[in-house]
């Protein structure tokens, strides 16, 4: 199975600094600039368009499947090597996690789209690629559906140790998920701004520690907006 991402011009200026295996890393600053960010970090060149998830996994707000399949056939394209009792096991097992059991044998056109970021996750649950890529796949959702489904971020992130890089515009969500955060220039650049999060996990939000480092986070975001906003005053 394979990711459809966008094409982008790789200049050396334009690749953060990729996640080393276990890292978990986090891109605040503008969407645009964050979802570039992540097609970089992809290895993609302008003529390519297409990333296995074997390697490269991504978590965004609309995964694809295949719509010809149900729930259970589009899981069997990512275990071609499992003998069919093993794939059989696999797949029962990640339905039930994911609250799919009873829609196994649907097409993914009759999810909802929280439906659907469940089979996306139940996917990447199987296939523990090497390089995970999370382009806010929730931002849509309300909040209660965003918080039961993010719940599942810890352990794809953790699954493998898979070098993991998340695009999010906030600070708190960066702060509790990733090991460093790294704020994006919106014009080519390195990254304008990097922290080491040491904080002990579970993270919790009115910790001291969460608060300090929210408040130099939002301070850099800040000096970045208002560095860029002459020069977009500029180009008008």
């Amino acid at each position: 199975m394979s990711a459809a991402l966008h094409t982008l011009s790789r200049s050396p200026e334009t690749v953060p600094p990729r996640p080393a295996a276990g890292e978990i890393v986090a891109l605040l600053g503008a969407s645009e600039v964050r979802r570039a960010a992540l097609r970089a970090l992809a290895g993609l060149r302008t003529d390519e368009g297409e990333v296995p998830t074997a390697e490269i996994g991504l978590l965004c707000a609309r995964p694809r499947f295949f719509p010809w399949l149900d729930l259970t056939e589009n899981l069997a394209f990512v275990l071609p090597k499992a003998t069919p009792f093993e794939r059989e096991g696999l797949i029962a097992n990640v339905l039930v996690r994911l609250g799919l059991a009873g829609q196994a044998t649907q097409r993914p056109g009759a999810l909802s789209p929280e439906g659907l970021l469940r089979l996306a996750i139940a996917r990447l649950l199987l296939v523990r690629p090497r390089l995970l890529l999370v382009d806010e796949p929730f931002a849509a959702l309300d909040a209660e559906t965003r918080s039961r489904l993010a719940a599942f971020l810890p352990e794809l992130c953790t699954q493998a140790r898979p070098a993991v890089a998340i695009a999010t515009g906030s600070v708190e969500e960066a702060l509790r998920l990733a090991d460093r955060i790294l704020v994006l220039p919106r014009q080519p650049g390195p990254p304008a701004f990097s922290l080491d999060n040491l904080l002990a996990r579970p993270r919790e939000e009115g910790s001291v520690g969460f608060v300090t480092l929210r408040r130099e986070l939002r301070r850099a975001l800040d000096k970045e907006n208002r560095h860029a906003a002459p020069e977009v005053e500029a180009a008008a």
